[in-house]
């Protein structure tokens, strides 16, 4: 199967789609990680996608470093090079070669002699066989594809070796060499070919010109000039556009339909046609000449893109006018014997031809094919294509059928196809992606007019809200400055209580004094009393002896009565007032115990007071805080 990383992605993919665009295989490329990568196992390496890729995502691999590297090992190596080596650097061709020799390469042929010798493979093959509607196989990306994808074109595929499979047959079985060989070449796909099994290992090291020319450098500058060490015939002409034509017409005549195809697009389109045309029993042209690339191998995959110039058609056409006279492998020098000699007939041409590789046997150059490559392209069924398309949002004609090539793929039947087959996915469809976006932009503008509303009714709530803490607030000033006139009111009222409790304890000391005067005066009037019943005595005393004095005592009788007269006036009065003290002393301390129960209550009073001032502050301060809290809160509604 295919070779690990011969091309490859690397790390500058956008996931553009270009190289899908560009590769004429389905399932070559894989994209599902937003990058599109190369499966190697179904890859032809026909290098459309390095041509289409502008942002140098795509590279591949080659053999140049280790071929160097075998070289500075002291590794023994000889060196096959494609004619397009002398086409691309005509001027610098003889030194590199030289630069080559220098590293220690042992022998440098030129493939152009391997053309020759698959020429003549094709025309023996045709005479001897019969052989007719062969396809021309020197391109081993051409091979690929139909072991892969048209295996059924397999019979109808020539069954001789390309120009470098014949120049390394040659080399190693006729010149004997025993060394590595090295082909340098345009083609990135060549790796393909010198690994496969079915070719021995004739050929070590795949190095592109590219690569090579790159990695030297001007090294090579200053080397001394080397040369091919064969020379050859119309070889030289395989790797331009309809190279192959042009041979077979030179030995032939023109009177065969020789079709030439090139390009990535054009050719596995034709070879498809050219299956159909089998399937339907048709008329085949004698041979097909096809290539890979647009331009043929002069411009491969693997050529510096600065070199793709006129300079090159240029020198293959001095190449085309230089008839070589004298090749190793038995070429007469004499013009009429020489198989590319113009003034001789075709037929000539070709009897000089067969005579010239007499020597050769065809059987060391018959390729052989693998079928075992072939890839499965799995096609959907009608029911699989719709339930694919379903899941695409492609369930009406309309949408099958949008065909826009945004995802790389020329059509939405390609993509399912591709999606079927696992190497793409729904996601890279720009319409499903433009879909699922109006739906998603549908999703979200009911969600925005859901949350519109929900905008509305939140505002209205908080209008409420809003409302509801201004009135809170007016709610709370109010109570605040109510709490202040209570507060103010209870402090009043408690001083006014204090005042009353200091004229009620005045007042008690005041009855208290009355009663410690009334009890003097008790005593007091006790004392009266006594004094006046003493006067009284006294006073009947004196009566006594005044009556006893006779006339002379009159008057003093008159004096000890009205003594005795007062003195009863005083004991009576005496008496009475104590009678009204005995009365005013219950009342008094009745009055002394009800203050002392007034100022009882007035203290309760007061604490309670005291309290309510307290808690007056209290709810005066817990009032600011609310206040504080339902400007904040309102601050915060408003700011939503």
């Amino acid at each position: 199967m295919g070779i690990k990383d011969l091309v490859y992605t690397n790390e500058k993919c956008t996931g553009c789609n270009k190289c899908v665009r560009a590769c004429p295989i389905l399932v070559s490329n894989v994209a599902l990680d937003g990058k599109v990568r190369v499966n190697n196992d179904n890859c032809i390496a026909c290098g459309a996608c390095m041509d289409a890729c502008s942002h140098g995502a795509r590279e591949y691999l080659d053999d140049t470093e280790q071929f160097f590297s075998d070289l500075g090992a002291g590794r023994r190596i000889s060196a096959i090079v494609a004619p397009a080596f002398l086409a691309n650097y005509p001027k610098e061709y003889k030194r590199v070669l030289g630069y080559l020799k220098s590293k220690g390469v042992n022998h440098i042929y030129s493939v152009s002699f391997g053309a020759d010798i698959t020429t003549w493979g094709y025309l023996k093959y045709i005479t001897e066989n019969q052989f007719i509607g062969g396809i021309s196989q020197p391109c081993p990306v051409v091979v690929d594809f139909v072991e892969k994808y048209i295996p059924k074109l397999i019979p109808y595929m020539m069954p001789v070796q390309s120009p470098m499979m014949c120049m390394a047959i040659y080399v190693k079985k006729y010149l004997k060499i025993q060394d590595d060989l090295a082909f340098i070449g345009p083609c990135v796909a060549k790796k393909i070919e010198i690994t496969d099994a079915n070719n021995k290992g004739y050929v070590k090291y795949n190095v592109t010109f590219a690569k090579m020319m790159q990695y030297i450098g001007a090294g090579y500058t200053k080397s001394p000039e080397y040369t091919d060490e064969l020379e050859y015939g119309y070889g030289s002409l395989y790797p331009m556009p309809g190279g192959l034509k042009e041979n077979v017409e030179h030995f032939l005549g023109k009177g065969q339909v020789v079709r030439q195809v090139e390009g990535e697009q054009e050719a596995y389109r034709y070879l498809r046609d050219y299956m159909q045309r089998i399937e339907k029993k048709a008329e085949l042209p004698f041979m097909v000449d096809i290539l890979n690339c647009q331009k043929g191998c002069i411009y491969g995959t693997a050529t510096d893109p600065e070199k793709n110039t006129d300079d090159v058609m240029l020198t293959l056409s001095k190449m085309r006018s230089v008839e070589k006279q004298d090749m190793r492998g038995g070429l007469l020098r004499k013009k009429n014997k020489s198989p590319w000699a113009q003034q001789i007939a075709p037929k000539q041409r070709l009897a000089n031809l067969m005579e010239a590789f007499s020597h050769l046997n065809l059987s060391d150059f018959i390729r052989v094919y693998d079928k075992s490559k072939a890839v499965e392209i799995k096609e959907p069924s009608d029911s699989q294509l719709r339930s694919i398309f379903a899941d695409m949002d492609k369930e009406t004609k309309e949408k099958q059928n949008i065909n826009c090539g945004a995802c790389g793929y020329a059509s939405c039947g390609e993509m399912a196809c591709a999606v079927f087959n696992g190497v793409n996915v729904k996601e890279n469809c720009v319409h499903y992606i433009k879909d699922l976006a109006e739906k998603e932009s549908r999703k979200l503008a009911e969600i925005n007019e859901m949350q519109k509303q929900q905008r509305e009714e939140r505002d209205d709530k908080i209008h409420s809200i809003q409302k509801q803490f201004n009135t809170l607030t007016d709610a709370v000033t109010e109570l605040s400055d109510a709490n202040e006139a209570s507060a103010n009111e209870a402090s009043d009222l408690a001083s006014k209580i204090s005042d009353i409790s200091s004229f009620c304890l005045n007042l008690e000391n005041s009855l208290a004094s009355i009663l410690n005067f009334i009890d003097i005066y008790k005593n007091t009037s006790g004392n009266i009393v006594s004094i006046a019943n003493k006067t009284n005595l006294l006073s009947l005393n004196a009566s006594i002896e005044s009556a006893r004095a006779g006339e002379q005592g009159r008057g003093f009788a008159v004096v000890a009565e009205e003594i005795r007269s007062l003195s009863s006036s005083i004991k009576e009065l005496v008496e009475k007032d104590n009678q009204r003290a005995d009365e005013t002393i219950p009342k008094v301390d009745e009055s002394v115990n009800a203050i002392k129960e007034l100022i009882e209550h007035i203290n309760q009073m007061s604490d309670r007071v005291s309290t309510i001032a307290a808690n007056s502050e209290e709810i005066a301060a817990q009032t600011a805080n609310v206040e504080v809290m339902a400007d904040g809160l309102k601050g915060a509604v408003e700011s939503i």
